[in-house]
Formats: C-alpha cells, structure tokens, sequence
C-alpha cells in the first residue's frame, strides 16, 4: 500500500473544539459565550493559501469562501487519534502564529488500496481579520 505525501510539509498546531463541555443554544445551535477548548495538537500539514473576496451561493445560502485549505493525510490523523472539526482552531503554521478556523473539510485521494479518502482538505477562515498583525 503505498501512502500520498505532502509537499513541503509543515507543522501546524490546531486547538480542539470540546462540544460535550461546552453550552450550546438550542435554538441558535452555536455555542454561548466562550466554546470550551481540549488540549493542542501538532500535526504535519501542505498549506495552500487562497485568499478571495467573493461569496458563494449554495443551497443553504450564501457562504464565504475560504482563505485556504490545509491538507493532512488521513495516516498522520489516525496516528494521533485526532477528528478535526468546523470551529477548531488553528494556532501555529510553522513558524507563524495564527489565529484561524477550520471552516469546512473535504476528503481527496480516494485510492483503491486506500479503502476511501487517503487525505483531508481542512479549508480554514479568519473570523478577526481586524485582531490580525502583520501582512500574512
């Protein structure tokens, strides 16, 4: 079974959602307040940045396009038993400290001897592009 590889991996620390600690609004379906938070994990990730400023129609209605995508292979995410998830945060691209989301996900790589998606597409968003430092 041979496994894809990453281009020019990075490491990339991502902060977990913890939605069974964390208060929910029924109504709203978003957390209240402050979403809780588990520990950091640091996962080798291809990082493609695809800045757009245009908006995209859906069925469900109109969503923001993505800033980026990190893609991480499916091997390295079993290993540390990590499920990503939209609102986990990332904290560190390599060397640059970042404050952004995973805002969607997608699988690629769906090879025969892989038995499904062998890589995760995590696109991810700035939610406080005025917080931000710097030209990134």
């Amino acid at each position: 079974m041979v496994l894809p590889n990453l281009l020019h991996p990075v490491s990339v620390k991502i902060e977990q959602i913890d939605k069974t600690n964390t208060v929910y609004d029924s109504k709203a379906r978003e957390p209240i307040q402050q979403a809780n938070r588990k520990v950091f994990v640091t996962i080798p990730g291809q990082v493609n940045w695809v800045r757009t400023e245009s908006i995209q129609a859906q069925k469900g209605g109109i969503r923001e396009t993505a800033q980026g995508y990190i893609l991480f292979r499916k091997v390295d995410l079993d290993a540390l038993n990590v499920v990503l998830d939209y609102g986990d945060r990332i904290l560190k691209i390599g060397h640059l400290d970042v404050e952004l989301y995973i805002s969607d996900q997608e699988w690629q790589g769906h090879y025969a001897d892989q038995n499904g998606g062998s890589l995760l597409r995590a696109y991810f968003q700035d939610r406080k592009p005025g917080k931000r430092i710097g030209n990134f």
